[in-house]
């Protein structure tokens, strides 16, 4: 009998047979243990003996009780009487009145983003309590709002979920897919799925220069800010967290100034131009991932000279012997005078 079958429905058993006649003969049937599905129902026939039917007094529920066992009793009418019994064994047959449910409503996954094709990221579970086809259950994504499905695939027979490329964590750092579960029947359940991508540290830090000044005047302050940078790291966590130094730089230091700015290349002694004309600065910021990653930059200052040094003549007396008749106008003597200085603070005039 099919499961769900409308109470009240009937049906027909072959009766019994007692050769006796009269009031000996068979006189009622019934049912035990009583159950609360089923009656009998009999009536006597025109030719004799009497039909007899079960009536369905509840609907049936496979997944409750796929069995119905219980004894039909005819029972005659001597004194004392006799009785007749067969087995009645009733096969509730199996409808799709069961959707497909998932173990958990919401499943929470991690993944590495440099995971490779295929790993496997968490499997989905679903069970459905009616049997056969109806009890088959295939799983599918199901069309979501804000998402995209093209970095997943999910295995229609197992409920695997499963990358097909690399993900990235710094473009999105959590997915949320939608699966469902549909049986044989077409009945079907969804449930959430929410990845969280892991960042790992395949980002060097970016040392990037928001304001600098060059030339630098070689009479410029212990203590004046030449520039400003800002470090940046697109990882997140310890991988992200970032150290910044100046290489081997004794007339420059570096102070951080507010979150992730530096003040850069801050005098720490005067400037000498006649002893440097540029200085070569590498910038160095390293992170806190496993292994760390590091990021360079070069900066090239140019000192711009001031007029610090007095001409110096290339001798400090100068003694010559002229003869009395020397003509006038006669050269007697070539002086040289050096000036330290660059451009116009260097040229030197004698009076």
């Amino acid at each position: 009998i099919v499961e769900m079958s409308e109470p009240g429905s009937r049906f027909s058993l072959e009766g019994a047979e007692d050769l006796d006649v009269g009031s000996y003969s068979l006189q009622a049937y019934s049912i035990a243990p009583e159950n609360d599905y089923f009656s009998v129902s009999f009536r006597s026939r025109s030719e004799g003996g009497k039909s007899v039917e079960l009536v369905l007094e509840k609907a049936l529920d496979r997944e409750e009780e796929p069995e119905v066992t219980f004894s039909l009793i005819a029972t005659d009418g001597g004194s004392p009487p006799r009785t007749g019994t067969a087995q009645i064994r009733i096969i509730v047959l199996d409808i799709n009145d069961n959707a497909p449910v998932f173990s958990q409503e919401l499943y929470r996954g991690q993944i590495l983003e440099n995971a490779p094709k295929g790993s496997l990221v968490l499997r989905v579970l679903a069970t459905d309590a009616d049997v056969g086809a109806n009890g088959e259950i295939s799983f599918s994504f199901s069309q979501a709002l804000d998402q995209s499905h093209s970095a997943f695939e999910i295995d229609a027979q197992s409920g695997e979920i499963r990358v097909t490329q690399p993900l990235d964590f710094e473009a999105s750092h959590k997915h949320e897919l939608r699966i469902r579960a549909t049986d044989g029947g077409g009945l079907s359940a969804l449930c959430k799925v929410l990845v969280e991508v892991v960042d790992v540290n395949d980002n060097a830090p970016e040392l990037v220069v928001s304001s600098f000044v060059s030339p630098v005047a070689e009479s410029a302050l212990p203590g004046t800010v030449v520039g400003l940078f800002v470090v940046k790291d697109r990882d997140a966590g310890a991988n992200g967290k970032v150290s910044c130094w100046l290489e081997e730089q004794a007339s420059f230091s570096l102070r951080a100034a507010y979150k992730n700015y530096y003040e850069l290349l801050v005098l720490t002694k005067a400037l000498d131009r006649e002893e440097a004309a540029f200085y070569d600065v590498m910038l160095k910021a390293v992170d806190g991932g496993d292994p760390a990653r590091t990021g360079t930059v070069r900066i090239h200052v140019v000192v711009l000279d001031a007029n610090d040094n007095a001409p110096v003549f290339s001798q400090s007396v100068y003694t010559i012997r002229v003869r009395e008749d020397v003509p006038v106008g006669s050269a007697l003597l070539t002086v040289s005078a050096t000036d330290a200085d660059d451009g116009m603070n260097g040229e030197v005039t004698f009076l």
